[in-house]
C-alpha cells in the first residue's frame, strides 16, 4: 500500500474541513439505516443547536459514504459554521444494501423513503444538543420531491424546506426513469395518485421556499408551476426563487451565490427568529 498523490493543496487545508460523524438508527420495519452528522468540533455546552436534513432519498443514490465526498459537501460545512447541525440519511430503496432493501420503493415512490426520513429527523430532534422544535429540510431534484412531501407529510417535525427543481407529480416525470420504478400510469393509478404532492398542498404549515430553473432540461418547470397552483388554490404562503436562464442546476457564479444567500437567509428566518 502506498499514497499515489498525497494531495497537499494548501487551499483545500485553509478551509477547515471535518469530516461528518456516522450514526445508525432503526427504520419501522426494523432495518438499519446509515445517517451521517455534520456538527462543530466542539458542541457548546447546553446549547440546543437548530438542525438541517440534507436529502436525496431516490433510487440509485448513496449518500452516506465513507468518502471523501462527503467531507467536501461546502453547503453542509457551510452551515455548521452559520450555527446549524446537518444530517443526511440513506432510506430504504437507495442502492447497495441488497435487493430487498432496494425494491421497498417499487410502484410506490414518497413512501417509505418519506418514513425513514421522518425516522431520522426523529432521531436527530432526540439528540441532547439539537433542539427538536427547530428542524428544516433541503433537497434538489428527486431531493426537492422528498423536502416537500416530508414538510407537508410531517408538518408537527419540520418547520422549513427548501425544496430545489422538485418532482411534484410523477404523471409529468421522464418516462424513461419514472416507469422503471413505477410502472405506467395506466397499470399503477394507485402508486401515482399517493406519490403526488399535489392534493398535500392543503396541508402545508412550515416555510416552503420553491426554487426552479425555468430551462430546466430535467425536471420541467411544469412541476414547480403545477405545485404553484395548487398552494394558491389552498390559499397556502410559499416563496418562491425563480432563475429564468437555468438548467436544471445554476451554473452561473452570481445565480449560485444568490442560490446560498437565500437558502440560509429562508433557514435563519424560520429557525433562528425568535
Amino acid at each position: 500500500m502506498r499514497v499515489i498523490d498525497a494531495n497537499q493543496d494548501p487551499e483545500v487545508a485553509s478551509l477547515g474541513l471535518r469530516p461528518p460523524v456516522f450514526v445508525t438508527l432503526k427504520a419501522a420495519d426494523g432495518a438499519t439505516l446509515h445517517g451521517a452528522l455534520y456538527r462543530p468540533e466542539r458542541l457548546a455546552p447546553g446549547r440546543r443547536y437548530p438542525a438541517l436534513v440534507r436529502v436525496y432519498g431516490g433510487p440509485t443514490a448513496q449518500t452516506v459514504k465513507d468518502s471523501w465526498e462527503l467531507t467536501q459537501d461546502l453547503r453542509a460545512q457551510a452551515l455548521v459554521e452559520r450555527g446549524y447541525l446537518v444530517f443526511r440519511l440513506d432510506n430504504r430503496g437507495t442502492p447497495r444494501r441488497g435487493r430487498a432493501f432496494e425494491e421497498t420503493l417499487a410502484r410506490r415512490l414518497g413512501s417509505v423513503e418519506v418514513e425513514d426520513q421522518i425516522a431520522g429527523a426523529r432521531y436527530l430532534a432526540g439528540l441532547p444538543y439539537v433542539d427538536g422544535s427547530r428542524l428544516g429540510i433541503y433537497g434538489w431534484s428527486y431531493g426537492g420531491y422528498m423536502a416537500a412531501r416530508c414538510l407537508l407529510k410531517a408538518p408537527d417535525l419540520f418547520r422549513a424546506a427548501v425544496a430545489g427543481a422538485p418532482v411534484t407529480d410523477w404523471d409529468g416525470y421522464d418516462t424513461f426513469y419514472t416507469e422503471r420504478y413505477m410502472g405506467t400510469p395506466q397499470d399503477n393509478p394507485d402508486g401515482y395518485r399517493e406519490s403526488s404532492i399535489l392534493p398535500l398542498a392543503a396541508a402545508l404549515r412550515g416555510r416552503l421556499l420553491i426554487i426552479h430553473g425555468m430551462a430546466d432540461e430535467n425536471v420541467h418547470f411544469r412541476h414547480t408551476a403545477r405545485l404553484l397552483n395548487a398552494l394558491n388554490a389552498a390559499q397556502k404562503r410559499y416563496e418562491l426563487l425563480i432563475f429564468p436562464d437555468e438548467r436544471h442546476l445554476p451554473r452561473g457564479e452570481e445565480d449560485r451565490r444568490w442560490l446560498e444567500e437565500r437558502l440560509l437567509e429562508h433557514f435563519d428566518r424560520a429557525l433562528k427568529a425568535p
